[in-house]
């Protein structure tokens, strides 16, 4: 079966785990996704399940994944397995493989940066507008990027976090160059800026409000960096530091209901890791991913990867932080070197 060898083959060769969903229901249960009314839509799900399964790579937390794959198996009796990695990570796993001729994952979704654009101009990946998916010319215009090739399917607008226990009798951060002041000096934990082009764009939208001083401020409070907001998270939770920015509500949020002592709040004037979706266009299983692709940018799917607090969906961008900042990336490029300074890497 295609499930179970894609999954010896992905672990041995990336050493990443691979997960996805499981289920009780035995082998020949009936197909989910009955007659749409939509005779393109039903095509697809009947050639989808032809298929039986798909491989999609992301960076949103394995909760999400988990729960996204699990609805596509039970909608339409289609394996969806996963591998959730942080960005650089993603991109340079999905790089090699494209250059070894084997790319294993049929669908990505990291936060937009260089590599997606240049999967999109080199050909490895395909511009939704042109993928044929059913329903995306529905999809909200505020959720597209790229001239309409690329679809945001979660707005993470980055959060100040604390541990209540830690932070003592300091005060909460308002806004994110609150991080400088010096009260919070080795009370800082943040995230390595050279491990996502989301956090370059970060610390680019800080510099051009507050000053490059203000950068080279907050990291010098730092007591470490964490190449994710998982591990950083995970730190905040066990007292190692008391204050963290940016960080993700949906994150926070798992920690909290764990027990830990955490809060997060988004200032008014933030950006954020803009997630985007895009289909392979060597996937092994092009109609399952076309169909999975339908199924994240539908109401249905948006309110699962949205669901947790913190993240918006397009359908709901006017929620979104009255002074959100939807940082260039390639004048946030041109500070990069400047802010890797900033931190001494």
């Amino acid at each position: 079966m295609r499930r179970s060898l894609s999954a010896i083959a992905l672990a041995a060769a990336t050493g990443i785990a691979l997960v996805g969903c499981s289920s009780s229901e035995p082998a020949d249960a009936p197909a989910g996704g009955g007659a749409s009314g939509d005779s393109e839509l039903d095509e697809l799900i009947a050639a989808a399940q032809d298929e039986g399964s798909l491989i999609f790579y992301l960076t949103p937390p394995e909760a999400t994944a988990r729960e996204l794959a699990d609805a596509f198996f039970e909608k339409y009796d289609i394996e969806a397995e996963f591998v959730r990695m942080t960005g650089g990570e993603l991109a340079a796993r999905y790089s090699a493989e494209v250059e070894s001729g084997a790319p294993a994952a049929d669908l990505v979704m990291p936060s937009y940066d260089e590599f997606i654009d240049q999967g999109l101009d080199e050909g490895w990946l395909l511009g939704m507008d042109e993928a044929g998916v059913p329903g995306y010319d529905e999809f909200p215009e505020e959720g597209k990027l790229a001239d309409g090739a690329l679809p945001v399917v979660q707005f993470a607008p980055s959060a100040l976090s604390w541990n209540t226990d830690a932070l003592g009798d300091l005060p909460v951060p308002d806004s994110f160059d609150d991080l400088a002041d010096p009260v919070y000096k080795d009370k800082l934990l943040l995230t390595d800026p050279s491990s996502s082009q989301a956090y370059i764009q970060f610390w680019t939208m800080v510099a051009d409000e507050y000053g490059m001083e203000t950068v080279e401020a907050i990291a010098d409070n730092a007591v470490r960096l964490y190449n994710s907001v998982v591990p950083m998270t995970e730190a905040l939770a066990a007292g190692e530091g008391a204050v963290t920015g940016p960080n993700v509500g949906q994150v926070v949020a798992g920690a909290a209901a764990n027990g830990a002592p955490v809060e997060s709040a988004v200032p008014d004037l933030t950006n954020g890791p803009e997630i985007v979706l895009s289909i392979s266009a060597e996937a092994q299983s092009p109609n399952a991913a076309r169909l999975f692709a339908h199924f994240v940018l539908s109401e249905e799917g948006q309110e699962i990867i949205n669901a947790a607090p913190g993240n918006i969906s397009a359908y709901d961008f006017d929620q979104m932080p009255s002074e959100y900042v939807r940082v260039d990336r390639d004048a946030a490029l041109e500070n990069e070197q400047a802010i890797l300074d900033a931190f001494g890497l």
